[in-house]
Formats: C-alpha cells, structure tokens, sequence
C-alpha cells in the first residue's frame, strides 16, 4: 500500500512540476519593443500623409496604431539618436550635429537598451549606428545590445556597404562581407532575429534604417515604378522610401508569424526633416533646421489592446520622451546619472487624450536652438559665438497651433512670453552659444560666409545632403552615374567616383583594415 501511495505521489509530483514548466513557456513575458526609425524621411513622405510613394505597411500601422501627429525629434540625426538612447537634450552631451571623430555617446550615462537588457530582456540592434568610435569599446555591442548588424559610420553605399575599398559593414563587431541591398538587409536581420529569439524572454529591437539618406541609390525596377515624376534624385528616394516600408513590413510579419503582435510595442518615425528631395508638406525648413519642417516628424505608436488604435494624437512629444515613458509603461528600473529631461506620456497614450506638458520640449543645433512652450514655439538663431560671419541674431515666436507653418513672427508683441521662455531656458541656450564650430566637408566655411542655410540653420545645412554629408545625383554619386560608375538606380557599374575620405589603413602586407577592426582597443 504505502509502495502504491509513493508511485502515486511521485506521478502526481511529475505532472505538477510537468504543468509548471509548461506554465512558465506559456506565460507571456514582459512586452516585446520595437523601434523602426527611418533617415530624413520628411512629413509628406509616407503614404498616410498624402505621399506619391507606396508605403502600404505604414499606412496600415498607422490604422491599428496610434499616429503621433506631434512628435518631434532633432533636425540632425546623431542628437536624435543621443536623445533617443539617454532620454536627455542631446546638447547635455555635446552632440550638436552628425557626430565627429572625437566624441561618443557617454559611458556614464544608462542607455536604453541597456536598461531593457538589466530587465531581463534581449537587446537587438541593426542599421547605422552614428553615435561614436573612438574605440572598440564604442562599438554597440559594448554598449549593452546581444546582438549588433550594420554600420558605424553615416550613409555607407547601398549596395557596397562602405566608403570606397573600406567596408563598414559588421555582425556582433566583426566584419562581414555579404552582398545585398542594405534596407533589406536590416530588415531581414532583425526578422531573423525575431524568429529564432529565445520566447522565454523578451526583446528590446532598435532598428535605424539609413532610408531614405543618401547616397540615393535603389534597385532600378522599384525606380522604373515612379517615372512620372519629373526629377531623377526624387524618383530614387521615392523608391528607396517604398523599399524601407517593405522591409518594416517584414518584420510586422515576423511579429504577426510569432503570435506575438499583441504583446508588442512598435514604434516608427524618422530621425530629422528631409533634404531638398523629400517632401516637408509646406512646413517651414528642412534637415538641419529647427524648424517644423527639420523637427516634426511622422510617427505611429502600436500597442494592440494598450493603446487605442486608429487615432491621431495631438499630445506632443519629443524624442527624449520615449525613454522615461517605457520606464513607467514598463515598470522598468533605471541607473541613471543625470535625470531625464524627457517626461513620460504614458497617461495620455493609453487613452488617447491630450494633456499639457510638464516640461518644455527643447530641440538645438549647432547654431540655433527652439522651445515648445504652451501655445508657443520660440526660434533662437545664429547665436553661437565660435560662427565666423554669422548672420544676425534672430529672435522669432510662432503661436504654433494657429501657425504650424511659421509665417508669421510675433516675438515683437509678445515680449513677456519671449522673456519667459529664454529665461526658462538659459542653460541650454548657453550650450548652443559655446558650441564649437565645425566646418565640415565641402567648404562649409564659405557657405557661412555667403549666409547659405538661412536663420536658425547650422552652417552649410539645407543643401541636398545636409551637414555637406550628402551624396545626391540620379546614379547616387556626386557627379552622377558618369563619376561613379553607376545606373540609374544606384547599382554599381564599376568605375571611380567614392568621395575623398580619410586615409584606408593597411596592415603590413597592404591589405585593408577595415572599419570595426581598426579602431583602437586595449
């Protein structure tokens, strides 16, 4: 008897500890996050805001998300993505503009991913990173992803994956050489990712696609597909914008394939305003200014059955928010040197409303800088004192609900609100001011002189290219396809034609070092 009581208590004990395990694959795990950000995608380039290019994955994410209609972010690419990862004004860590050879984000501060990875969860990131390598220990696999693809550097070629002979192209810090379209590329590492992830575990997924950035270069049948339009460089970034929604599409599916959609948070919107080829709606400026038309992004949030779906919020928002508001969506625990400057939205994005903001949203340049302040957006421009020839100071004030295209100043008969906000916000315009001057690439210094890039621009901004980056012509080189070499779209076709750059290191036997590899260590 008491031998048949211990086989049945040790079954019963196999199939409670059976159920358990059972239990614990099957239990959700905290919410899966996904950021899709996109590169000088402008507000009318997407379908959903009227734009002549295809973008049916967006459009729909924008149906069964919330669509941010006021989310703001930097009008240059490194301070957004510095704002993003620590949840402060990027001018806090000396990131004005595309960030140079002697800086990095800080190691002091805790970025997002790695909050996300000390939650428990894993960290994924593809596409360029842009936000410093001085070091190997800058590389983002150092700085708290699992898994890293893509490159260092801004604007790598579509099809080469680097700048000239060197590549800039490495899975996990390591060099890789591999064939294919970049935006694809992105897309497929992280779907993959996604697909063979661990689903005990949650996963915290950055993706920053180099769409529609230059060099403007795409397959030629997706360029065949806007032939009506007249110009060459527009017909290619239309192509390239229709590519990235393809590829974000991508990885929706891998979500949707992994039963996982409703315990997912997506976020999609693009890091800065457009270059002359893309399209601003009629908002003033564009890359590189602070402007709406360099600031206002397009934006969609999708949390099914956390946040409504198929709204327009007109809360404001700004790209260091995302930060403090995924700590209280999340419950997530923080280390965090410097306070956030951004304040979390949570209350407001799971019901839709509208609140005022505690806090003013404070968006800079290397020149210029501008406050969302209540009903009002203050413009401060060309007060930096390292600016040789500088244009002249300009206070501008734009009632910008009433006013959303900024044509109209009333800085004059608002004095005490001007006060008020400069007064509010001393410290950061004290940054700006003491900003040092880069002169950059192709002769910004004489564009300064001929006041190029209009107020509130940094210097040499607002050229096709943006910060003198920029590689524009219908083959995607500067000089078109007769200087490098390429087709219509961008592929190569043999020839010269990479821009000048630093010189390629070798090793002792000629052969190249290549981007990940050579940088210092130890």
């Amino acid at each position: 008897m008491c031998e048949r009581l211990s086989v049945i208590n040790s079954s019963f004990v196999t199939i409670v500890l059976t159920c358990l395990v059972s239990f614990s694959f099957a239990a959700p795990t905290k919410p899966n996050v996904v950021l899709l950000v996109s590169d000088d995608q402008g507000w009318g380039d997407v379908g959903y805001h009227g734009g002549e290019m295809s973008t049916p994955n967006l459009d729909q994410l924008a149906k069964d998300g919330m669509e941010l209609n006021r989310f703001y972010a930097y009008p240059i690419c490194s301070p957004t993505r510095t704002s993003l990862l620590t949840g402060h004004i990027s001018m806090r860590h000396d990131i004005f503009s595309p960030i140079p050879a002697n800086l990095t984000i800080p190691h002091d501060e805790q970025l997002m991913n790695q909050a996300f990875k000390e939650a428990g969860y894993t960290t994924m990131t593809a596409g360029k990173w842009h936000l410093g390598m001085t070091h190997v220990r800058d590389l983002p696999i150092n700085r708290g992803f699992d898994h890293t693809y893509g490159s260092l550097r801004a604007g790598p070629d579509f099809w080469t994956h680097g700048r000239g002979e060197q590549k800039d192209w490495a899975r996990n810090g390591k060099t890789v050489f591999e064939n294919g379209y970049v935006t694809d590329l992105f897309g497929n590492e992280i779907s993959r990712l996604i697909r063979d992830r661990d689903p005990s575990k949650p996963f915290f997924s950055y993706v920053a696609f180099t769409a529609p950035h230059t060099p403007l270069q795409a397959p030629q049948e997706y360029v065949d597909k806007y032939a009506h339009i007249e110009n060459g460089e527009r017909r290619i970034y239309c192509a390239m914008v229709e590519i990235l929604d393809v590829a974000i599409g991508n990885i929706l599916k891998a979500i949707d394939d992994e039963g996982i959609r409703d315990n997912t948070i997506v976020i999609f919107f693009s890091d800065n305003g457009p270059t002359t080829v893309g399209d601003s709606s009629g908002f003033r400026g564009q890359k590189g200014l602070v402007y709406e038309g360099g600031t206002r992004m397009p934006a969609i949030i999708r949390w099914p059955g956390k946040i409504p779906a198929g709204v327009r919020s007109e809360q404001p928002m700004v790209v260091y928010d995302l930060f403090p508001t995924f700590v209280e969506a999340l419950d997530l625990k923080t280390n965090l040197n410097t306070p956030f400057d951004g304040e979390s939205l949570w209350d407001v994005l799971k019901t839709g409303g509208k609140r005022e903001r505690k806090t003013d949203m404070v968006i800079g340049n290397g020149t210029s800088y501008s406050v969302h302040s209540g009903d009002y957006k203050l413009v401060h421009s060309n007060i930096n004192r390292n600016t040789p020839n500088s244009p002249p100071e300009l206070v501008e004030l734009f009632k910008i609900y009433d006013d959303p295209k900024e044509t109209t100043n009333v800085a004059d008969t608002h004095q005490d609100v001007v006060e008020k906000i400069m007064a509010n916000n001393v410290v950061f315009a004290d940054m700006v001011r003491n900003a040092p001057f880069r002169e950059g690439r192709r002769g910004r210094a004489a564009r300064i002189a001929r006041g190029d890039g209009g107020p509130g621009g940094r210097p040499g901004v607002g050229t096709a290219g943006g910060q003198g980056e920029g590689r524009v012509a219908s083959g995607g080189r500067l000089g078109g396809p007769a200087a490098g070499g390429r087709t219509a779209g961008g592929r190569p076709g043999g020839g010269a034609g990479a821009p000048a750059g630093p010189p390629i290191a070798r090793d002792t036997d000629g052969n190249i070092i290549h981007l990940h590899e050579s940088l210092p260590r130890g």
